[in-house]
């Protein structure tokens, strides 16, 4: 008796014949009676959403994702809700037997008390308020029970700061400290009082890192030097714990940087700056600054408009630990400054997105020079100087990048050179290349390339986006000439999270295949797509299981049957975007209100 090896997704059936009766019996891998242990480690390779999934499969994975590694690093988002107890979801959670290390609300309206806070409070480590309406005695009544807090972010939400008098100061009975606190963001708020950061940075005795990024903008001078002022006092009376510090998006001039680099005893791992003053050529303080700070591992420099490579040299010889670096924007960068980034021997992550004046000279003295097995993530966008031999030999030296950025390359992003992506980084978690409209399907799939990547002799080869399986965000907007024979062709990618296809010529085939050859697809970008119609929609919402995000901006098209399809279908979905869309009328939009996990959506603009 004779049979062939049968197999089922991700399952292998093994068959053995009974010499007694004859028969054929099969024998499945019971993978719930993995030992605890391992089944713990094997899920810690997985992202937030497999975890989730893989705790539906049984009991015995269910009790796996509760382990106190999972349930510290998961995440309750609350979002665009009335933060109260006798309406869902707080009414259910009350009854979880559960808890919850990071708490998220955005853009959240409170109701009076609640006992969300008394119940799961202790278990809290880190809390982030986004964009919410919130005064100090609700967040004093929220911290209040929060006293294992280790992360306190409040960013976007400027109504705390103006409704705080400064009298309240003095008149408050209790007073909230948090011996565990080690960071305080207050990102994207004007702090026009010196007095509210003092109350928020003394509950953190231990506090070692800040984050005031962006939070003088639009306000008078004065204000915002005296504020400046507060800060560099703190950080002065605290130089010996503080070892984070961003300012991003803030203005800073040459005072500030040289009372900054005079501090004694500060040794800074984390900085974030914004330099907008000229940098002088004598008593520079940022030159100082960087000559100082040598055990900075993370360094953001992004819009700096004023930092030129006098400064990229000083950082290139002082700071021999820094794995970040990042660029972004600083416009006056040339390739006499980065010739010097082959010195940063332990740079891991480097971001050169709009750096115009950066030529294959740059590229090639300073980062493939580099040491190539630790660079991991590389972002290179809207460089217009470069020309396709450098990004071929990136793609030879960088071969363990996880990360790589293109977007706006259309000069040198062609056929040729992505194939080389393909075959040599087959490692890339993320792929950019927005804009870059040389790529077709013959680079994309491999077919009917006019000259193969390899070809010795008689050994011809091409490579597909197939090759990178480890893939989890792509970005093909832009790239017009991709159409249904890449998805329908060479497109399978098992892990594949978040695909943006915004201007593309895809049509419903095209859709059915990524949806049918993507199963963890959650975000669907396909705006400005003149093609995508109802059929579209309608397979997308059949067979992705996982879809939490849709954006059909200015898809003209779209109709009110896809709204009737979203929702009878989409049953996790939390953002879409069908602004553009008018054929849709306001009664299909009201339908929306069906779909309970819905969170944000983006409709047109109609007069009433």
């Amino acid at each position: 008796m004779s049979i062939e090896r049968v197999f089922e997704p991700e399952i292998e059936r093994t068959y053995h014949e009974n010499p007694e009766d004859g028969f054929l019996y099969f024998f499945e891998p019971f993978f719930e009676e993995l030992p605890f242990e391992l089944m713990v480690y094997m899920m810690k390779f997985l992202n937030p959403t497999d975890v989730k999934m893989y705790a539906r499969v049984c009991r015995s994975f269910y009790n796996g994702s509760r382990h106190p590694f999972f349930m510290r690093t998961m995440c309750i988002h609350f979002q665009e809700i009335e933060f109260e107890d006798n309406c869902d979801p707080l009414r259910s959670l009350l009854t979880a037997f559960r808890y919850f290390g990071v708490v998220k609300l955005t853009k959240i309206t409170f109701r009076g008390r609640s006992d969300f806070w008394a119940e799961f409070g202790e278990s809290i480590e880190e809390l982030i308020i986004d964009n919410c309406v919130i005064w100090k005695q609700k967040l004093l009544a929220i911290l209040r029970y929060t006293f294992r807090l280790k992360k306190l972010i409040i960013q976007n939400c400027p109504d705390l700061f103006k409704t705080w008098k400064r009298i309240e100061n003095l008149t408050v009975t209790f007073t909230p400290s948090f011996p565990k606190l080690r960071h305080i963001s207050l990102a994207s708020n004007n702090l026009l009082d010196e007095h509210h950061f003092d109350y928020l940075v003394q509950m953190a005795p231990n506090l070692d890192s800040l984050d005031v990024s962006n939070c003088f903008k639009g306000i008078e001078a004065a204000t915002r030097f005296k504020m400046l002022g507060r800060i560099l006092k703190y950080v002065t009376d605290h130089r010996h714990a503080m070892k984070h510090l961003f300012l991003g998006d803030t203005p800073v001039d040459n005072l500030f940087l040289r009372q900054l680099a005079d501090i004694q005893g500060l040794e800074l791992k984390s900085l974030s700056l914004l330099v907008c003053d000229r940098i002088p050529n004598f008593d520079a303080g940022v030159i100082d600054l960087f000559q100082l700070q040598n055990q900075i591992t993370y360094l953001d420099l992004s819009r700096s408009l004023a930092l030129h490579d006098s400064a990229l040299i000083q950082i290139s010889k002082s700071m021999p630990l820094l794995e970040t670096l990042i660029l972004h924007r600083c416009w006056m960068i040339t390739d006499y400054g980065i010739l010097s980034v082959k010195q940063l021997n332990k740079l891991k992550h480097i971001d050169l997105t709009n750096c115009e004046r950066i030529t294959d000279i740059g590229i090639i003295g300073g980062l493939l020079t580099h040491n190539r097995q630790r660079l991991s993530k590389l972002y290179m966008g809207l460089l217009t100087n470069i020309g396709e031999v450098v990004f071929t030999k990136i793609s030879f030296e960088f071969t363990d990048l996880t990360v790589l950025d293109l977007g706006g390359c259309s000069n040198c992003i062609n056929d040729r050179s992505i194939q080389y992506i393909f075959y040599h980084m087959s490692g890339l978690k993320e792929l950019n290349v927005d804009c870059c409209a040389k790529l077709s399907d013959a680079g994309m799939t491999g077919i009917d390339l006019p000259e193969c990547a390899i070809s010795i002799w008689d050994l011809r080869l091409s490579f597909s986006i197939e090759n990178l399986k480890r893939l989890r965000y792509l970005n093909l907007s832009g790239c017009y000439r991709i159409t249904n024979l890449t998805f329908m062709r060479k497109f399978r990618l098992m892990e594949l999270k978040e695909l943006v296809l915004a201007r593309l010529l895809i049509t419903e085939q095209g859709v059915e295949s990524i949806v049918l050859n993507c199963p963890s697809l959650e975000i669907l970008d396909l705006s400005e797509c003149p093609n995508v119609n109802d059929q579209c929609v309608e397979v997308a919402a059949k067979c992705c299981i996982r879809l939490s995000t849709l954006k059909l901006h200015n898809c003209p098209q779209i109709s009110n049957d896809a709204i009737d399809l979203l929702v009878k279908y989409c049953h996790v979905l939390k953002h879409l975007n069908i602004r553009g869309c008018y054929k849709l009328t306001a009664e299909a939009e009201a339908k929306l209100s069906a779909i309970r996990t819905l969170r944000t959506i983006v409709v047109n603009e109609r007069d009433f």
